[in-house]
């Protein structure tokens, strides 16, 4: 995958916006994977790992205050971002 593409499919999931499950936030960006890249679903589960192993994206919980609102989403990784142990 080209860096574009990959640019590309970053900036597609993170724009999916807030989704109620995870589950669903996988299913989601599979489905924007298959739709952006226009493959396989084994090929856009296998991208979507790659970009979570290459830590390009990610996905997050968002505090919520009434459960039955969506507050999983994908957000972009820094590429410069330094993990701390807390």
């Amino acid at each position: 995958m080209s860096p574009e593409q990959e640019q590309l499919l970053c900036d597609a999931l993170v724009n999916l916006g807030p989704v109620e499950t995870e589950q669903g936030l996988h299913a989601e960006g599979v489905r924007k994977i298959q739709e952006v890249l226009n493959c396989t679903l084994a090929d856009a589960r296998t991208t979507l790992q790659e970009l979570r192993v290459r830590k390009r994206i990610e996905e997050t919980a968002m505090p919520i205050e009434q459960l039955d609102q969506p507050h999983f989403r994908w957000v972009r990784r820094r590429r410069n971002e330094h993990q701390t142990g807390s």
